[in-house]
């Protein structure tokens, strides 16, 4: 095994292994029956680390960027949310609080979700004060967790398979998502789950650890896959202390969000997403095995399907492996849910789960190879020593089969599923086409000032929130009658378009009078008319 000190480019090293310089002990001492790579393998020389899966992050970040900022550029978005995140960060590079008018008049959305990592790219924002910064900050994430990943599999199975395998990762269905839905913060968690999983795949616990804890500074539910991560490190790897410290760690953290930190920073005093645990929420819910057993089964249909698919990109090999128990937490909180988005494939939320079943899956196919070498080592002694009664074969035909072909078999499925999910989009004319509508709706948006209060629909609220007081006119119930309106006759927000833009603006605006300083292509430009110069 390379020495610590020889893996400072690759993050599960971890910052606080590299700082102690201490010698980690090899993966066949941790865990019983996990080999290091099979010999006649050629050593690794020392300080000269493979570099491909740095040019593989390289191919993947180069294939995200264009995905998401395209759609932007193209005002395309799918949901609410770049806008949202835009005025956070916005918010964070300003030095104020994150209140987020997208979101609500008034809201902070600490108080909607706990995830202040994201102030990581407020420094970034600063300088390049756009929604891409966002976007391309998510894709940087999703590529350099390739790394790890990679380096894990290099590691355990060889120089070859770890290349196969970071690129099948890299390009996995799950991370294409990602970067397809605008942006997210659990962007965050995907570089940070690589890096701790790769570290106890590699046994080395404490930078497993050191990987794992910002986890709950992502989201409040990461704190229960934090605490999966030290059950296994506890009981898998016989780490009772640093497991155990793990899983109070995750833990606490998601109680003291979830109940403490959200609803003191929520308008309403209360954690709003307890509503989609249905009937077994604590708030307004009974708990019971039998609510919880039939919530999780409702939607078989549709979730079946989805594990199937979430372990796919693995050939079903991360099965093999007590890794892939780190999925459980973030996938029994989607499907207890009653919010169906929260169930299938379509949307962002199977990237948290793609780190550990390709972790998972190298593990597995380390544990096949040690099982062989220890049988092959039995069995070439058995003469010597004269054990009767040990069974000497190979292992079985699938074993084998896995241990030869895997790695070849995951790159071969992320490549033919690259048809099926947005990576395909790169080779579409349609993906870089920027009509004329957009234009007019850049014109429209020129007229608004920076610093100003503007309303708009879903599809300019992005670009308005990097450099206005922006709301979603969807909101319009809470909202306070902007200084501004953007309304755009083709968003999907108002489909049939109303026949009469002033009207239905003044409407949406609690009856204050409007007049319109700009139309073109469908797009309109609204003043109101008591704050509108004179002339």
């Amino acid at each position: 095994m390379p020495a610590i000190a020889d893996l400072a480019v690759t993050c599960p090293a971890g910052p606080a292994a590299l700082a102690a310089g201490e010698p980690v002990p090899p993966v066949a001492e941790l865990v019983p029956g996990v080999a290091e790579p099979a010999a006649g393998e050629p050593p690794k020389q020392a300080g000269a680390p493979d570099r491909i899966p740095w040019l593989i992050a390289l191919a993947v970040f180069a294939a995200y960027v264009p995905i998401s900022v395209f759609r932007y550029l193209r005002f395309d978005p799918t949901s609410l949310d770049l806008g949202i995140f835009t005025e956070y960060v916005k918010q964070y590079a300003d030095l104020h609080a994150p209140v987020v008018d997208v979101r609500g008049a008034g809201v902070n959305l600490l108080g909607d979700h706990f995830h202040p990592i994201v102030a990581l790219i407020a420094p970034f924002f600063r300088v390049f004060p756009s929604p891409v910064t966002l976007l391309v900050a998510q894709a940087l994430l999703a590529a350099v967790s390739v790394v790890p990943v990679s380096r894990a599999a290099a590691d355990r199975l060889g120089t070859g398979a770890g290349r196969a395998i970071g690129a099948a990762y890299g390009f996995s269905w799950g991370l294409q998502q990602l970067v397809n839905f605008d942006f997210h913060e659990i962007a965050f968690t995907v570089p940070l789950l690589a890096c701790s999983m790769s570290a106890l795949v590699r046994g080395r616990m404490r930078a497993a650890v050191w990987w794992a804890m910002p986890l709950v500074f992502v989201k409040e539910d990461q704190g229960l896959t934090v605490a999966g991560i030290g059950i296994i490190m506890a009981i898998v790897y016989r780490e009772q202390i640093a497991g155990l410290f793990l899983a109070v760690w995750g833990v606490a953290w998601s109680f003291l969000a979830v109940g403490v930190i959200i609803p003191h920073l929520n308008h309403a005093h209360q954690y709003l997403y307890w509503s989609d645990a249905g009937a077994i929420s604590p708030v307004g819910g009974h708990f019971s095995v039998d609510g919880l057993v039939s919530q999780l089964v409702a939607g078989s249909s549709t979730k079946l399907p989805t594990l199937a698919m979430i372990l796919l990109p693995t050939a079903f090999i991360a099965l093999r492996s007590p890794l892939v128990l780190a999925a459980v937490p973030s996938l029994a909180l989607r499907f207890v849910s009653t919010n169906s988005a929260y169930w299938g494939t379509y949307w962002h939320y199977s990237a948290t789960v793609m780190p550990v079943v390709f972790v998972a899956a190298i593990d597995a196919m380390a544990r096949i190879r040690a099982a062989r070498v220890t049988r092959e080592g039995w069995a070439a002694g058995q003469g010597r020593a004269g054990r009767p009664g040990w069974d000497a074969r190979e292992p079985g035909r699938l074993g084998a089969a896995v241990e030869q072909h895997g790695a070849a078999v995951m790159l071969a499925i992320a490549a033919a599923l690259a048809f099926q999910f947005p990576l395909s989009s790169l080779w579409n004319p349609q993906t870089y086409t920027i009509g004329p509508h957009v234009a007019a709706a850049r014109a429209a948006m020129a007229q608004v000032p920076d610093g100003a209060q503007v309303a708009t629909d879903l599809d300019l609220l992005a670009p308005l929130a990097a450099r206005t007081d922006t709301y979603w006119l969807g909101n319009s119930a809470t909202n306070p009658a902007t200084t501004y309106v953007v309304f755009d006759t083709a968003s999907t927000d108002w489909q049939p378009p109303p026949r009469n833009v002033l009207t239905f603006i003044e409407g949406l605006n609690h009856g204050a009078r409007y007049r319109r300083i700009y139309v073109k292509d469908g797009v309109y430009v609204f003043i109101r008319a008591d704050q509108a110069p004179a002339g």
